[in-house]
């Protein structure tokens, strides 16, 4: 909460939203990540897991969220619902791209080390999958809001809406990510997993649609409803076996 003060505090006075976004939201994403290295030096505890993740897994964390944006995308695009924000010949070159994916990883990081390395294993020692999940999301989901206010991505016209497809495409990668993290008893593959989906979704060849935003945008239905279709077999997976954090 402090630091979530402090950083609100910087953009009142100096407008960091406004002098520059990507830097402004990688320091917002560490938040939870400052909170989580913290706390677990108090409960002497590891937030990056105990155990190498296995290749499969790795494999999955990069080809899942390829998957999910490359249909919903595509069906959308091929569809004419929703257009490229930018021409694919003003996108930039290699090294701009390069650079926004080590800021996705950075971002991801300080996320997951939050919300998947601290959090959920230690809900996971008491709770059941499903409990987990839930009581895992719902501080994301709040932390979110706070910073869509922040940044002032907020809609009035459709404000409701918007509340509603960001709470959904959380929940449907709170699921993905918890299972990964206790299935693997790493934070690596959400890690990954979260890196690639944040690269992918607001990369410059995302889509756009001035007519549909909450149908195409980065926040929109269709990726929402891509996650939930996925993540349905996780949830499955995650509750019948109980999954748990391995000791240490």
């Amino acid at each position: 909460m402090l630091l979530m003060a402090a950083l609100a505090g910087l953009d009142f006075f100096w407008g960091l939203f406004r002098l520059n976004l990507p830097v402004a939201l990688v320091l917002s994403m560490w938040i939870p990540g400052m909170a989580g290295l913290i706390a677990a030096r108090y409960a002497k505890g590891s937030v990056f897991g105990s155990r190498l993740p296995r290749i499969r897994f790795l494999a999955l964390a990069v080809i899942a969220p390829i998957g999910v944006c490359g249909i919903v995308y595509g069906a959308l695009w091929f569809s004419g619902l929703a257009i490229l924000q930018n021409d694919l010949n003003d996108v930039g070159s290699s090294w701009q791209f390069a650079l926004g994916f080590l800021l996705s990883v950075v971002g991801a990081l300080g996320e997951e080390i939050g919300w998947r390395g601290f959090l959920a294993p230690l809900l996971a020692r008491r709770l059941g999958f499903a409990a987990v999940v839930w009581c895992s999301w719902l501080p994301w989901f709040l932390f979110y809001l706070w910073l869509f206010f922040l940044a002032g991505s907020d809609s009035k016209t459709a404000f409701g809406l918007q509340i509603a497809t960001i709470g959904t495409l959380l929940f449907g990668l709170t699921v993905l990510l918890v299972w990964l993290r206790l299935k693997t008893g790493s934070l690596w593959p959400p890690v990954l997993f979260h890196a690639m989906h944040n690269f992918l979704a607001f990369n410059p060849v995302a889509l756009a649609s001035s007519h549909r935003p909450w149908l195409s945008g980065k926040f929109g239905l269709a990726l929402a409803c891509g996650y939930l279709a996925i993540c349905v077999g996780s949830l499955w997976d995650g509750s019948r076996e109980r999954l748990a954090p391995t000791k240490g």
